[in-house]
């Protein structure tokens, strides 16, 4: 018996320890005559449990499961710091009673009935409507596509927007991570009086402070907003077993004009964007629009009002109304 067992001890001893997914893979571009194997896209189970010690645990626990699952460090310190940063706890049974409540006594239009998990309800209308009826993109042409780079010193990414902005006529949706530009602001405010531009302005959660700092230190309020919809959005959630989660930001950077042009980039609306980072911007036209037309839609179901900047009218122009009978797509959050 002993024989056995000490057999077995050796045996195991002597059988090669599991490496991680990631670990393995690292190893083999280290080693030039590792025969390398084929690329995995499979979920990697250690990265699950490692995240959810983050969460749980904090930095101790993550690198315990690492130690343990034999895998590589994958997230660096800034990623870490974030995630730490952005942590949830779960609602306890009075708090999730409470929101119950509020969310039974809101209004209708707020973003949750716009855009539940699984719904049979048809999509959103936009406040002001939209220029394009029935997504009918196929009418516009052969799409086309400019790229242009801000390194390129006689050129300038800014005049580009500034100029699209002035050749506005319908309608601008713009999707953006920061704004801080108080000229870019101007222009837009502009387009909405001069022209009746209407003006559908979503901003990730994490920046908005800096939107609304710029809003006071110019002293616009919403009195000065017509045809104009601010909201905020956030990015994806992870969440783990316990229930603690964090939530990611809006990383989707694009200006659809006129549901005519879009530019799509790189850049933020910032001085320091314009001035000493380098950005790139890809211009579409025709029928290359309904991708984002259709995004655009997708993220301002899923938005939020931003208090403070909640402006409505009962008139939208001549501008036409969304299709009403795409549920399925709709229903996908």
């Amino acid at each position: 018996m002993n024989l056995v067992s000490n057999g077995l001890s050796v045996q195991c001893y002597l059988m090669p320890k599991l490496t991680g997914k990631m670990r393995r893979r690292v190893q083999e571009m280290r080693n030039p005559n590792a025969m390398v194997s084929s690329v995995d896209l499979s979920h990697n189970e250690s990265t699950r449990l490692a995240m959810d010690a983050l969460l749980d645990r904090g930095i101790d626990g993550y690198q315990e499961v690492l130690i343990k699952e034999n895998e590589a460090n994958f997230l660096s310190a800034q990623e870490k710091t974030y995630i730490l940063n952005n942590i949830k706890k779960p609602l306890t049974d009075s708090e999730e009673a409470d929101r119950d409540e509020e969310m039974s006594s809101s209004p209708s239009v707020s973003s949750e009935t716009y855009f539940p998990a699984v719904t049979e309800s048809e999509p959103p209308v936009l406040d002001y409507g939209w220029p394009v009826a029935d997504w009918s993109y196929h009418l516009q042409g052969i799409p086309s596509v400019e790229v242009f780079f801000h390194s390129v010193k006689s050129f300038s990414l800014k005049n580009l927007l500034r100029e699209l902005i002035r050749q506005a006529t319908k309608v601008l949706a713009i999707v953006m991570d920061t704004f801080s530009d108080v000229e870019i602001f101007c222009d837009i405010l502009e387009a909405t009086r001069k022209r009746n531009v209407s003006v559908y302005l979503i901003l990730d959660h994490t920046n908005l402070q800096l939107f609304q700092d710029m809003c006071e230190n110019v002293k616009i309020n919403k009195s000065h907003l017509t045809r104009m919809s601010i909201r905020s959005i956030q990015g994806q959630t992870y969440c783990a077993k316990s229930g603690r989660k964090f939530t990611g930001q809006m990383k989707e950077k694009f200006i659809i004009v006129d549901c005519k042009k879009v530019l799509v980039g790189s850049y933020s609306l910032t001085w320091l964007s314009w001035q000493v980072h380098r950005s790139l911007a890809v211009l579409f036209k025709g029928s290359g629009v309904k991708p984002f037309d259709l995004e655009f839609r997708r993220l301002y179901a899923i938005s939020k009002p931003v208090p403070g900047f909640t402006c409505h009218t009962s008139d939208p122009g001549d501008l036409c109304l969304p299709l009403r009978n795409s549920r399925s797509r709709w229903a996908r959050r």
